[in-house]
């Protein structure tokens, strides 16, 4: 009992003095984080030397919650660590500049005296750095005066030429007719589709088309997309209807609309992927050789 209860004192002077630590952590953390002080460190020294007596759910926690405050503390501690341990110092590297030139600087800082072979001698010292030829600068009083040869004249001849071609202004091809030229009309081959599937439909009203004889173009993977986009757009307006035969394979029907119905047909949104694999192994099971739906030119 005697021990029992001694331990139960030394566990409540435990939590104590983690409570202690803790508070004057939190209290001096402005102090702690500066990179000249090791109190950070020195309070960590403390925890580790009381979680040695810790047996006990409640010290644990204690612990636990100082060192949380303390891997805090040290994340913005190392923040304000100067990285820059060489940095570029302009005087300092004047300094060693002028020395390099046999030059002098005051002690003030003032007056800096090279003398006239300075630069040369800086120059010499400095070119064996460069592997490549350095250009020289040559500078010009005046323009040349051109030689008359029939070399020069034909190049002179041809640069005229070369100017005058860009000077030029390139026209765009002015378009008079456009209905001549091939162009996309999704409204009309919305059309075209609803009116093949009419078609077919009319010849056999018992049995649906199949849905992938009539988009699959077994020439063009770019057509078949084409063909499948314009369905659906037939689908969503409800001018046709897809579902699933007795053998579970899609096939397409045309929705018998009266002329003079005018209430609102329901709207589906139709999403239809098609991978190119899938469009090979699907020509390869139909023995498609032929696309129902044909390309307009």
């Amino acid at each position: 009992l005697v021990s029992s209860f001694v331990n139960r004192a030394r566990q409540l002077q435990l939590r104590q003095n983690y409570r202690k630590l803790i508070d004057e952590t939190q209290l001096n953390k402005e102090e702690l984080v500066k990179p000249d002080s090791n109190g950070l460190m020195e309070n960590i020294a403390k925890a580790h030397q009381l979680f040695k007596d810790v047996n006990e759910t409640r010290g644990a926690a204690l612990d636990s919650k100082f060192m949380t405050l303390a891997v805090t503390l040290g994340a913005q501690k190392t923040n304000l660590l100067q990285t820059d341990l060489v940095a570029f110092q302009p005087d300092e590297f004047i300094a060693k500049l002028v020395t390099c030139m046999g030059g002098t600087v005051s002690e003030d800082k003032d007056e800096i005296d090279i003398p006239e072979n300075g630069w040369n001698v800086l120059g010499q010292k400095t070119a064996t750095y460069f592997t490549s030829l350095t250009p020289a600068l040559h500078p010009l009083l005046g323009a040349f005066e051109a030689i008359e040869t029939g070399k020069t004249n034909r190049q002179a001849t041809q640069r005229n030429k070369q100017k005058e071609t860009s000077t030029k202004v390139q026209l765009p091809k002015e378009l008079t007719n456009y209905k001549d030229d091939k162009k996309e009309a999704t409204p009309e081959e919305i059309e075209r589709v609803l009116h093949i599937i009419n078609t077919f439909y009319k010849d056999d009203p018992a049995s649906p088309i199949d849905y992938f004889e009539l988009v699959v173009n077994p020439e063009s993977y770019g057509h078949t997309i084409e063909n499948i986009f314009h369905l659906a757009f037939l689908v969503k307006d409800g001018l046709v209807k897809i579902f699933l035969n007795e053998n579970g394979l899609p096939v397409v029907e045309p929705v018998n609309v009266r002329p003079d119905d005018i209430s609102p047909r329901k709207k589906v949104q139709v999403i239809v992927s098609l991978s190119m694999d899938e469009w090979y192994a699907i020509i390869d099971a139909y023995q498609l050789k032929d696309s129902l739906i044909k390309i307009l030119f």
